[in-house]
């Protein structure tokens, strides 16, 4: 057996197995001879698999296979039965026929005979054709996807007749003791796989298919009750029964309205209490149609409630009751909001009127709407906290920002008033002008400072607020950093530009009668002091930057071992009493930097080390290579730091507990030492040494010959600057 045939075989038993599982999902009439339909094609694949298999008893048990194939006209009608009347003596005929082709096969057989085969092929092609055509027939009176599915039926039973006759052919042509041409056998196995899949899709159908259809077609006959005549709900529910009759082949439907339901509209005759003006009984709030209705629909929601039901009574056994129960649900939703439409339309009493109206309702609704789409985007665009005030006090609206900043979620702030909100709130009579300050409480009360401004509108004769928060906690951060940087300020400079005025004035107005001693001293003093000065001036001018976001990195190659000598030299005569040592080895590698921006980093790291250590300290600059770059130490033997202070040593403005008692500082060294070396690629640090005393260090990367050289800028501090 080929793969094609064990492919088909699969194919046709899962068919069977989706049918068999839908009758005993539902064990209706329909649905078990479609399980006899499908289980005959089984049967006859199910065969000639023994045969293949054992063909010791192909010539027992292969003689059933015309047993099964040969009573697929007879089952198809059989079905068509549900779908459209079928006569009793077309039924017997088809069976008759089935025991004459049965007598044939068992007697004769067809192989090689080409009258055999005329006469059973004949008889198939005929009855299938013949149930095609019914199919066909129930199709043009249907509506919806069950149209689809009958005539996918159609199609598949036609596909059926084609495939027996090209099976029929192929035998007929064949002599009893050879082997049938394969050129039959596979077109035939295509055909009636071709046959298999259509009565699937037809009987069986994915559920998102029909959905899709259903809306559709529900579309399409929803034209028909929006067409109703003007001001007439109950047109509406007399086109909705007409349709239904039409969607369901039923015999008679009817609408009920209302609480209790009573019959408004009716088509065919449908039986007591189903006629019109009567009430229906309910049954745990279903109408109780007895016997006879197959099915009741409800109309859905509308502004006056439930409206009430569509009751169908279908005669047969219909395998698309699902189909309709959802095209008519459909059509029920669409007639509810055209019957409410028309009561409307009626209740104005002139149609003109009423389009005018709803026209004029629906420009301004999509104003309004668009209107507040605008405003409430605004408000959510908005960077500030701002609140919609009600006109009792309560805040009806705050934007994300507000809820973020509040700690609140858009339900719990609907429930809080401004006035509790606010340390200092505005009466709806009394509205300041200009912006106020005020502290906002958030919702775990810790208080937030903000400045805030409000202003009023009216809308349906009542008058709302409009309040906007800005947090000012930056700000106010900001004011006290300026305060403590110009109060730091004005010392640092007031000490230099004192000394260097007082000793300048000195040496001019009696420096012709000063004694040379203390003449040098006067100058050396003069100068130490505008050293001081111009490094403040240095660090200023790298905060500046820093504040202003510009790049202070740059790529040029840097020699460590040729600047740091300059640099230790020129400190040493600045800090007399402070002995200064220096391990730089030779051969260390180029870093990548700036020679100016690394001279300031040494020279802060250095005078820092020389003022905290104290007067008598020792101060060891150290340089070594390693394999994350070259480091730079800067080890002195004064107090050591505290752990816990370490951590914000480098942050502007921070003096650790008692650093201004030993020496002088703005605290803005160590802060702009941190950004050079950072901008440069490197890494800096502060710790503790464990022999007492303090290191300060940074590690800068080693220069590669095809690193970007980013420039610098023409102000940026060359090479005599790093020297000092």
């Amino acid at each position: 057996m080929d793969v094609f045939s064990v492919g088909l075989q699969v194919a046709f038993a899962a068919v069977f197995v989706v049918v068999l599982l839908r009758y005993l999902g539902d064990r209706r009439p329909v649905n078990r001879d479609l399980v006899i339909v499908a289980g005959s094609v089984v049967g006859w694949y199910l065969v000639s698999t023994i045969v293949a298999v054992w063909p010791d008893v192909a010539t027992t048990v292969g003689r059933l296979t015309p047993v099964f194939i040969l009573a697929q006209p007879f089952l198809t009608l059989r079905l068509v039965r549900h779908f459209s009347p079928v006569g009793r003596n077309l039924q017997l005929s088809a069976l008759a026929w089935y025991v004459v082709a049965l007598a044939i096969a068992f007697g004769v057989g067809t192989r090689g005979n080409v009258v055999a085969a005329v006469v059973i092929v004949g008889y198939f092609v005929v009855f299938q054709t013949t149930a095609a055509v019914m199919l066909a027939r129930a199709a043009g009176v249907r509506i919806g996807y069950a149209r689809s599915r009958l005539r996918l039926a159609t199609i598949a039973t036609l596909l059926f007749a084609g495939a027996i006759l090209v099976a029929g052919i192929g035998t007929a042509s064949t002599p009893p003791e050879a082997e049938m041409n394969p050129t039959f056998t596979l077109l035939g196995r295509v055909v009636s796989l071709a046959a298999g899949l259509g009565y699937l899709v037809a009987f069986m159908p994915p559920q998102p298919l029909r959905r899709l259809q259903q809306r559709a077609t529900a579309y399409d006959l929803g034209h028909e009750l929006i067409a109703a005549p003007e001001g007439d709900p109950d047109a509406v529910w007399q086109a909705l029964v007409e349709s239904a009759g039409r969607v369901t082949d039923a015999w008679a439907t009817a609408v009920a309205l209302g609480d209790p339901p009573v019959v408004t509209a009716v088509d065919g005759t449908p039986p007591e209490p189903f006629s019109a003006g009567s009430t229906i009984p309910l049954v745990d709030g279903v109408p109780d149609a007895g016997g006879d209705a197959r099915f009741a629909v409800p109309i859905g929601e509308s502004t006056w409630g439930r409206l009430g039901w569509l009751i169908v009574f279908v005669g047969g056994d219909s395998l698309f009751l699902e189909d309709d129960r959802v095209l008519l649900g459909f059509l029920a939703e669409q007639a509810a909001r055209s019957a409410e439409r028309q009561q409307a339309i009626r209740d104005r009493g002139n149609l003109a009127s009423e389009l005018e109206d709803a026209s004029h309702e629906l420009a301004e609704s999509k104003a309004q709407l668009e209107g507040e789409a605008r405003f409430r985007v605004a408000l959510e665009a908005h960077p500030g906290m701002l609140l919609v005030v009600d006109p009792d006090g309560r805040i009806g609206y705050a934007n994300e920002q507000a809820l973020a900043s509040l700690g609140y979620t858009r339900e719990e702030i609907g429930s809080v008033h401004l006035a509790d909100l606010l340390s200092t709130s505005p009466t709806h009579q009394e509205q300041p002008r200009g912006v106020m300050p005020a502290e906002a409480r958030r919702r775990d009360g810790t208080v937030l400072p903000v400045d805030y401004a409000t202003s009023s509108f009216e809308s349906n004769g009542e008058r709302y607020s409009i309040a906007v928060l800005t947090d000012i906690s930056e700000r106010l951060q900001s004011e006290r950093l300026r305060d403590t940087f110009i109060g730091m300020l004005s010392h640092e400079l007031r000490t230099p530009v004192t000394a260097i005025y007082g000793g300048s004035q000195v040496l001019l107005g009696r420096g012709d009668r000063l004694d040379p001693d203390t003449s040098r001293e006067l100058i050396a003093d003069v100068a130490s002091e505008a050293e001081r000065l111009h490094r403040l001036i240095e660090n200023l001018l790298v905060l500046a930057r820093v504040e202003r976001g510009q790049d202070l990195a740059g790529g040029e190659p840097v020699l460590l071992q040729r600047i740091l000598p300059l640099i230790v030299d020129r400190e040493r005569v600045l800090w007399p009493d402070t002995a200064i040592e220096m391990v730089v080895p030779p051969g260390l590698p180029t870093v990548r930097g700036h020679d100016g921006y690394v001279g300031q980093v040494v020279r802060n790291l250095l005078s820092n080390a020389a003022k905290y250590a104290g007067a008598g300290a020792s101060v060891e600059i150290v340089a070594e290579s390693g394999a994350g770059g070259v480091t730079v130490r800067v080890l002195d033997s004064g107090q050591g730091l505290d752990p816990t202070h370490v951590e914000h040593l480098f942050d502007l403005y921070y003096r650790a507990p008692g650093a201004a008692d030993r020496a002088p500082g703005a605290g803005i060294g160590l802060f702009v030492c941190r950004h050079i070396v950072t901008g440069l690629g490197g890494t800096i640090w502060a710790q503790a040494r464990p022999g007492g005393g303090a290191e300060f260090g940074f590690r800068l990367p080693i220069y590669e010959p095809d690193d970007d050289n980013d420039g610098v800028g023409e102000d940026r501090p060359g090479m005599a600057a790093a020297i000092g």
